[in-house]
């Protein structure tokens, strides 16, 4: 089949020879476009399945979330007691505490006072932060830092803490 397409090519005229090289150059590179433009066609709509995938998975993990918290009852939420110890052992002041006394105000929030001594300012930051990020945060009703009076980067730190009750 080959040998007969040089043997047909070889009878043309020079001109023809060359317009015909012009028009398979112009098959191919329009072949090669649509190629091309298929491919695009494809990965645009792979990345768009994606995107509603990842959009769909975003509203999935935001109603697990809602649910999980409104599933937790009384019995299931920690104390704040527990929550401050944790937070506190979490950042390597647990050792330190002095004092974690309750509130009894009768409000709806439960209150927690605690002292910790010579806690540095990092230690300190850093439990602000544990209860910043704690799931639901803990409120910081009062802060006192008072600077330690043998070592000048220690500190006698006061918090009092506040916890919404779970209405029943």
């Amino acid at each position: 089949m080959i040998a007969q397409l040089r043997v047909w090519l070889a009878t043309r005229s020079e001109r023809e020879q060359r317009l015909l090289a012009v028009a398979a150059a112009v098959a191919v590179g329009s072949a090669a476009l649509l190629a091309v433009a298929a491919v695009r066609g494809d990965l645009a709509a792979r990345r768009a399945r994606v995107a509603a995938l990842e959009r769909e998975l975003a509203a999935v993990r935001r109603l697990a979330a809602t649910l999980g918290q409104e599933g937790r009852g009384a019995a299931d939420t920690p104390s704040t007691l527990a929550r401050l110890q944790a937070a506190a052992d979490a950042v390597g002041l647990g050792e330190r505490i002095a004092a974690m006394t309750p509130a009894a105000d009768g409000g709806s929030d439960d209150r927690v006072s605690l002292r910790i001594a010579g806690a540095s300012l990092a230690d300190t930051v850093g439990l602000l932060h544990a209860l910043e990020t704690d799931e639901p945060a803990l409120g910081v009703a009062r802060f006192a830092l008072r600077k330690h009076p043998d070592d000048a980067t220690r500190f006698d730190l006061v918090l009092e803490t506040t916890q919404r009750r779970p209405a029943p």
